[in-house]
């Protein structure tokens, strides 16, 4: 096994991970501070509330139940973006569903475990656990 040196590149890289903060975060968070919320997509000058938004789309989709078969895939597919996005439409018209509440915490676990930045990682986790503290046990 080769030790890297005090002049090797790769030391100096290391020092350059994303371990605390996030450039994707923090630069939209930078652009919002600075331009406000509007992206330039004129949709999203007046948009439909979350909760219509989330029944037309759970209506589109072939119901509640195709959604959390969806999510499902998805995360067997390790598309851990995408399932919580899908869980989310569900959420939003039913807080207490359990089954979406279950599964974007696995969902919200992935994405946390896979995280190097610390704010983004416990952000996940907490929330996976905030999901969880009302559920019945298994």
């Amino acid at each position: 096994m080769r030790l890297l040196g005090d002049n090797d590149a790769s030391v100096a890289l290391a020092f350059l991970l994303m371990l605390i903060g996030v450039c994707s975060m923090a630069a939209a968070q930078e652009f919002s501070d600075c331009a406000g919320w509007f992206d330039g997509n004129p949709t999203k000058l007046f948009p439909l509330p979350e909760k219509d938004r989330a029944t037309r789309v759970i209506e589109l989709a072939g119901g509640r139940e195709q959604v959390l078969s969806r999510a499902r895939r998805a995360l067997a597919n390790k598309d851990f973006q995408w399932a919580a996005e899908l869980t989310d439409y569900v959420l939003a018209n039913d807080e207490g569903n359990v089954e979406a509440k279950r599964l974007k915490a696995a969902v919200l676990s992935e994405l946390g475990e896979r995280q190097i930045s610390a704010i983004a990682r416990n952000y996940y986790l907490s929330a996976a656990q905030y999901l969880l503290r009302d559920a019945p046990a298994r």
